[in-house]
């Protein structure tokens, strides 16, 4: 029976090269080549025993194909290339799928595109003639995971691994320790994992909720030493770099429940169970010094990589300022204050790293009192972090949290399973890129690529961490190789074409936020335009039974109906009772009117910019992002016009109350109400609250609100030193 048997079929048969990420040249003919088995014949020659596993492992995964090496006539080949980029590879489709490479690492990203160019015809497996031409654009393509706060097994690690090898990262970010659990084995200090690798109970809901309630269960786990040398064999087989992070000088309870002495304190504390930053950091002390890199000299031969990551962010200063062993190391150095404590702390394992022949990484606060001379910045407050690093000639990973950060919601939808807060669709994680446009030129070799970071407070449970990471991964996947990338809309056709059903094969439970109905708001001439749509562009039922205007797919409200508000809205999007999805909104005399800021809002919470606070929609709580304003400014200051006058009795103000999360209401807020803009009245409130109501009962046109924050978060709180976010939802004027 022959192999191989030639159709000569048309674009409609199937959509072929989809792959993800995107290679740089794809060239397809019409001609499509089908296989009359389900058996796939390769060449044993010029692939390593890694790659024929890789190979294997997936085409039985993503095909159901079983692979036959055999040197008679193979389907595929490969073959080495010198003098060419280390991620280059290129396939020739054809009778015969010829792979050149040039490294291992472009061996397996070959074998990714071709298994990717197999399409199913219900029958047989086909491809189609042509050729793939490709290399990255960045050299560190990373995912992060924090398995401190939440524990997975070694085996769910090798599966998140797999994923990052089928999807051409090169580098795996292993969160090993924070304050919630120490995770990593350590024969010199055995308590590290006998005590701080436990905790007696964990936070139930959000860290937010008032009260707080608890499961008091024993939680935790660590890897051994072996089980460390297991996983990092295994992501080398795969070609993918394994970055070790042990956390310092902050997020450092679990390691201090086990050594106590090396706080500042020395008192005795237990591995906490609520999420956040805590003031109890490790003491700067020589001692402490000594134990963090006995600890580093311990773990360092655990890894091959040539990185490791020592946390360096959110550390409270509040012990160190109070500790005389912290003033005794400043007066003998010569420091200011405790910033350049903190940088003398990171010089310390900057040193002792460069010595051993490794390179130290810090989260963007490392450059806070001065950068270490050889560190790498990994930014994620946003770019600024990095822009300065690379200005200050340091090579820098970007990861904002604005794009980069899983751990977010991605949809506004009430049914998505709780979150630590903030708002990612897949829009916004595609809309990245590592070289952000404010870098000039002269500094973007600096950038060394980008990463997207996967926190997991909110998420206990391996198929919660599917859901969290895709298909967020793959959009990413595709913004770190490829800089030129297609549109977006190209990109979701392909996901929900492709590769939203290779997902359901290999059973991931990826988010399908992107199928439901999502919000549209615009401005219309009597109040706002509220349409519904999705990806798939389907047509929906919607019920709406108070507002003025039902069409299709879209309801229009006028802010001056003298119907009942709230009107509530049910779409309905599938063929099941149950696949609908509920909104309300407010009726009143500012809905769609204009704002103009004086403080502008704050990345990245600044999802519908002004008409967020003018569209009828609430904030609710748990908060999402996308339904709020922030500010991370000490004062704002904005004006709404209601464009004539117009008897008002009241205005609403909205805030949010999170403190845990930095978002605290102002200290003051005032509101000023005029008839032309040049005469105004102030109007204060002695007592702020999250719905704060401001009484007016006259004409006016227009209203200018001024709030000021309580200008730093105050010591021993989430966040101390920082100045507050003040996030407002709506100015509902009745």
């Amino acid at each position: 029976m022959k192999q191989l048997l030639y159709l000569n079929l048309f674009f409609h048969f199937s959509i072929f090269a989809q792959i993800i990420p995107a290679p740089k040249t794809v060239e397809y003919s019409n001609q499509k080549i089908t296989l009359e088995r389900y058996e796939i014949s390769v060449s044993p020659e010029h692939i390593s025993d890694e790659n024929k596993s890789f190979l294997v492992f997936w085409f039985e995964k993503m095909c159901g194909l079983e692979v036959k090496f055999t040197a008679e006539n193979p389907l595929i080949l490969f073959s080495t290339v010198k003098n060419t980029p280390t991620d280059w590879y290129s396939i020739n489709f054809d009778s015969q799928i010829r792979i050149q490479y040039s490294s291992d690492a472009s061996a397996m990203y070959a074998i990714s595109t071709c298994i990717q160019s197999f399409e199913s015809d219900d029958e047989f497996w086909v491809y189609k003639k042509g050729s793939v031409s490709d290399f990255s654009d960045f050299q560190w393509r990373g995912m992060h995971l924090d398995v401190s706060r939440h524990f997975f097994s070694v085996e769910e690690v090798k599966t998140y691994i797999d994923w990052l090898s089928f999807y051409k990262f090169s580098v795996f970010h292993w969160h090993l320790t924070d304050d919630q659990g120490w995770r990593i084995e350590s024969k010199l200090f055995p308590k590290l994992t006998s005590v701080g690798a436990w905790r007696d109970s964990t936070v139930v809901g959000h860290y937010n909720d008032s009260p707080r309630r608890y499961d008091v269960k024993k939680y935790g786990g660590f890897y051994t030493q072996d089980q460390i040398k297991d996983v990092v064999a295994y992501a080398k087989s795969r070609n993918v770099e394994v970055v070790p992070e042990i956390e310092m000088p902050g997020h450092a309870r679990a390691a201090l429940a086990a050594y106590p002495e090396f706080s500042c304190t020395e008192k005795a504390l237990s591995v906490p169970g609520l999420w956040g930053v805590f003031d109890d950091i490790f003491c700067s002390k020589p001692q402490t010094i000594h134990f963090l890199q006995a600890i580093l000299d311990e773990i360092i031969p655990l890894f091959d990589s040539k990185y490791i990551h020592i946390g360096g962010d959110e550390a409270p200063k509040l012990r160190w300022e109070s500790c005389s062993n912290c003033q005794h190391v400043m007066q003998q150095n010569q420091l200011e204050d405790a910033h350049q404590l903190q940088s003398y702390f990171i010089q310390q394992m900057d040193s002792f790293l460069t010595s051993k022949g490794k390179t130290l990484i810090g989260w963007d606060e490392i450059l806070e009192g001065g950068l270490s001379p050889n560190a790498v910045v990994m930014s994620w407050r946003g770019n600024i972090g990095g822009i300065e690093a690379a200005k200050q000639a340091h090579n820098v990973i970007m990861a904002p949290n604005s794009h980069c950060y899983f751990d977010y919601y991605q949809s506004g939808l009430a049914q998505e399973p709780l979150a630590i807060g903030g708002f990612l669709p897949l829009s916004k994680v595609y809309a990245f890129s590592p070289i952000p446009t404010e870098i000039e030129a002269e500094y973007q070799s600096y950038i060394l690529g980008g990463q997207a970071n996967v926190w997991t407070e909110y998420i206990p449970t391996f198929d919660a961490l599917q859901y969290m990471v895709f298909p967020r991964i793959l959009a990413i996947s595709d913004r770190l190789w490829n800089a030129k990338s297609k549109s977006y809309n190209e990109f979701e056709k392909e996901l929900i074409q492709t590769h939203f059903p290779r997902l359901d094969q290999l059973g991931i439970n990826y988010s399908k936020a992107i199928l439901y109905p999502s919000l549209q708001v615009e401005k219309s001439k009597s109040g706002i335009k509220y349409s519904f749509l999705s990806a798939r562009n389907e047509h929906y039922s919607i019920s709406a039974p108070n507002a003025d205007r039902v069409a299709e797919n879209s309801i229009e409200i006028n802010r001056q109906s003298l119907f009942e508000s709230p009107v509530n809205c049910s779409v309905r999007f599938g063929e099941n009772s149950v696949d609908s999805i509920h909104f309300s909104f407010e009726r009143h005399l500012a809905m769609g009117k204009s704002i103009s800021f004086t403080t502008q809002p704050k990345s990245p919470y600044t999802e519908r910019g002004a008409l967020s606070l003018t569209d009828g929609i609430r904030g609710n709580k748990p908060w999402k992002g996308n339904e709020w304003l922030g500010f991370n400014q000490d004062s704002v200051i904005f004006q709404l016009d209601l464009e004539e006058k117009t008897t008002v009795k009241n205005i609403e103000l909205g805030f949010l109350r999170a403190e845990g999360s930095w978002i605290y209401l102002p200290k003051s807020v005032s509101l000023f109400s005029s008839k032309n803009g040049r005469k105004w009245k102030e109007i204060s409130l002695n007592e702020i609250k999250e719905k704060s109501i401001f009484n007016i009962n006259k004409k006016i046109r227009f209203i200018r609100v001024e709030t000021k924050s309580i200008g730093q978060i105050p010591p021993g709180a989430e966040g101390s030193g920082n100045i507050p976010w003040t996030f407002i939802d709506e100015v509902v004027v009745n």
